[in-house]
């Protein structure tokens, strides 16, 4: 393959550039499912396009699961066949119900992988691309972070569905996870209660309210396991991509010499943030914890730019110094006015297993506010025509800002 640029450097216009990339990556690569070919051969497009900057570049290799969605129907349906055994057999009912909610609950925060262990894990990888520190150790390395690898769809995804459940905060809906998985270990509890004062009329009636969520995951994620369709992800997240690359481009000769600023391409972050979960483990020891800031770009277009507010069950919150640097950031500009925190309804990304691990970190995305997601999030239609394109460098310029603000306080 050519390391030639995409665009000709001396007629560089960020936006044509950004497109342009996206649309070739989804042309060339276009089921760029986790641990798969295309997944493999759109990192090689970034990494190219990374090293025809002059970055250094290097391949981090992993394994990890293909598919989140086969976890969380395994998860589920474990539990919602505890609900149906708890009458007869409540000791087996409690061992399906507490094993898969402290598995889950696990998985979610990083602290252990169970469940997700029965499914076979295949090779995956995380491009890496350095701006190095000039004179030994940084005094601080900024990592930004986006994802490669696309999404499988379903119901869940459609917008018609998203409206009714997901789009607004107020809905007990809104973190489906969290009650989800609320609601399996509660069942838990109620089989610990039948064991102990045997079976009771309301008991029964509690158990079939607590067994609703869990059965209603485990159906809407078989329904994505059994479609095994990838969408093209040109919003969700080769804009990110495209972001990473736009701000190398404006960074390199730019950075003090003291900080080290490392771009990385991951893999598997649409299978569970797989390739983020190894790359936060295997850098521990280099990356120090206290010089380090990771900043992800996950969907800079279709949609308002917001900075996420991450925990799919447990909060994982950002560091009082950064939320004040992102706060400062958006009132430094007319532009990024509208630019806030935002409590995203599921999931996470690829910033989550850095938080866990003590990392200072936040995700930079743009969100439908009226949706609770992006405009054609993990949908066929997030294709390089329905994508935002003119959105990406106003994302990128307030990047570049809060990169200048991170090294003005670190």
């Amino acid at each position: 393959m050519s390391a030639e640029p995409t665009i000709d450097p001396s007629a560089f216009n960020e936006t044509q550039y950004a497109h342009e990339l996206i649309t070739r990556v989804v042309r060339e690569c276009p089921r760029r499912v986790a641990t798969g070919p295309d997944e493999r051969r759109a990192h090689a497009i970034i990494r190219e396009e990374f090293a025809a900057l002059g970055l250094e570049t290097e391949l981090h290799t992993f394994t990890w699961n293909q598919s989140l969605y086969q976890t969380l129907a395994l998860h589920f349906g474990m539990a919602t066949a505890g609900s149906l055994v708890a009458s007869r057999a409540p000791l087996l009912a409690f061992a399906l119900h507490a094993l898969a909610a402290s598995s889950y609950a696990a998985d979610s925060a990083r602290a252990g992988f169970a469940l997700r262990r029965l499914f076979p894990f295949g090779d995956s990888q995380n491009v890496l691309a350095r701006l190095p520190a000039r004179g030994g150790v940084p005094r601080l390395r900024v990592v930004f972070l986006a994802h490669a690898d696309a999404a499988f769809t379903g119901v869940m995804f459609r917008p018609e569905f998203l409206a009714r459940f997901v789009s607004k905060e107020t809905s007990p809906l809104y973190k489906a996870l969290r009650v989800t998985t609320g609601a399996v270990a509660a069942l838990a509890l109620l089989d610990v209660v039948q064991l102990v004062g045997g079976r009771s009329r309301a008991l029964e009636v509690l158990r079939v309210a607590l067994s609703v969520p869990p059965l209603l995951a485990f159906a809407l994620n078989l329904d994505v396991v059994l479609r095994h369709q990838i969408v093209p992800g040109a919003m969700d997240d080769l804009s990110g991509i495209a972001g990473t690359l736009l701000l190398a481009r404006r960074l390199r000769g730019r950075v003090p010499d003291d900080v080290e600023v490392v771009f990385c391409a991951t893999g598997c972050e649409e299978a569970g943030l797989g390739g983020a979960h190894a790359l936060a483990r295997d850098k521990q020891a280099e990356w120090d914890r206290a010089r380090t800031v990771v900043i992800g770009l996950d969907g800079l277009a279709n949609g308002s730019l917001c900075w996420f507010q991450e925990g799919e069950i447990f909060p994982v919150p950002i560091a009082p110094w950064l939320r004040e640097a992102l706060c400062d950031t958006a009132a430094s500009d007319p532009r990024f006015a509208d630019v806030r925190g935002f409590e995203i309804p599921v999931g996470g990304t690829d910033v989550v297993p850095f938080g866990v691990a003590g990392y200072d970190a936040v995700t930079l995305g743009c969100v439908d506010r009226t949706r609770g997601v992006p405009r054609h999030y993990h949908t066929p239609n997030d294709t390089p025509e329905n994508l935002e394109a003119e959105a990406i460098v106003p994302c990128v310029d307030f990047a570049e800002r809060l990169f200048g603000a991170i090294l003005a306080r670190r």
